[in-house]
């Protein structure tokens, strides 16, 4: 399914000319620019749609996931970036990758097909491939698709359910296919005991853990039809629902005081994707920026209410992953390069 079911119907006319001369050059555009003053640095050219990062402490590698072409979903996987080496996309490692995350040497991948969403555990790494690859996880029978990925503080992995059934113009939807839509969940290392964290939001698309919360931190992507609702972060909490598709964030067909309310409204289109923390404040992606701002990464503090302020402006293009290691954040729009900036 292309990549921009996942998003929004964001304008991407115009973008295909500019993301066939970066990948026919080598090369991407320039950098965009950190308002902390650090030079940006582009690290990886060519990524087909980046979506999300993860860090292997051991080898140094920076693992960048890749959705693929952001219209025909084809050439993504998982692309290493290995200290000394040219980037390269790890073999065996199928297209459609939502999420990552490296915990204790194993990297875990989602695979975010609209009926064969999976979630795959990797190990055995070698700086080339990975000795052992296993589906862990297949989300047929739950959610359906699998987007992003993050390692919870009780030790079980938590995603977010792909978007299966959206609602139309008068702002309803058809039954979902699936008997979990629209939710956070969680599973065990081994891929078992699922459990349905959090319900009714329409796109949890990334997510992280900040300080001590045992509940993580979500961004949403809100529908484009009907009445159309702020964008959000939300804490996805044990019970907590959230009202889609009947109501978010206050609008919708049948809102009730019992839906959960976001822990940060954001424009309308704003289009929050990539999320990370570090302390008390997040960082996070902005696939349209703010108004006129164009695409962005902003830091927000994590608290109700808070508003973003902008940390890297001027992409060339949408802005969707981002990741945070070793006091640097890492960034990739659909330019197909990834950036990197001291904090």
């Amino acid at each position: 399914m292309p990549f921009s079911n996942w998003c929004r119907s964001l304008p991407l006319a115009g973008l295909g000319s500019l993301l066939l001369a970066a990948g026919a050059a080598g090369a991407g555009p320039p950098p965009p620019t950190a308002v902390n003053g650090h030079p940006v640095t582009t690290v990886a050219t060519g990524v087909a749609t980046p979506t999300s990062f993860a860090f292997d402490p051991a080898t140094g590698t920076v693992f960048v996931g890749a959705f693929g072409n952001e219209r025909t979903g084809k050439g993504g996987g998982v692309l290493a970036i290995v200290p000394g080496r040219a980037p390269a996309l790890v073999p065996g490692i199928p297209s459609g990758i939502a999420g990552v995350v490296d915990q204790g040497g194993t990297l875990y991948a989602s695979a975010s097909g609209a009926r064969t969403g999976r979630i795959l555990a990797l190990s055995g790494w070698n700086g080339t491939t990975f000795a052992s690859s296993k589906t862990i996880f297949k989300a047929a029978t739950t959610v359906g698709s699998v987007n992003g990925l993050a390692w919870g503080p009780d030790g079980r992995l938590y995603a977010g359910a792909g978007l299966a059934v959206d609602v139309n113009k008068n702002g309803k939807a058809k039954k979902s296919p699936f008997p979990h839509p629209y939710t956070v969940f969680s599973i065990r290392p081994d891929g078992g005991d699922f459990k349905v964290i959090s319900r009714g939001l329409r796109q949890p698309w990334q997510l992280t853990f900040v300080g001590n919360s045992p509940s993580p931190y979500v961004s949403v992507l809100s529908q484009d039809a009907g009445k159309i609702p702020a964008d959000a972060i939300v804490v996805a909490r044990p019970g907590a629902n959230f009202g889609f598709p009947k109501c978010f964030a206050g609008v919708g067909l049948s809102c009730k005081p019992s839906f959960e309310k976001p822990l940060i409204k954001l424009p309308r289109h704003a289009s929050p994707m990539g999320i990370q923390a570090v302390g008390d404040t997040l960082y996070v992606a902005l696939f349209g920026g703010i108004r006129k701002s164009g695409p962005e990464v902003v830091t927000i503090p994590a608290k109700a209410g808070a508003k973003p302020t902008p940390f890297l402006t001027g992409f060339a293009a949408p802005v969707v992953a981002v990741g945070i290691s070793g006091g640097a954040l890492y960034a990739g729009d659909l330019t197909g390069s990834v950036y990197t900036v001291a904090l």
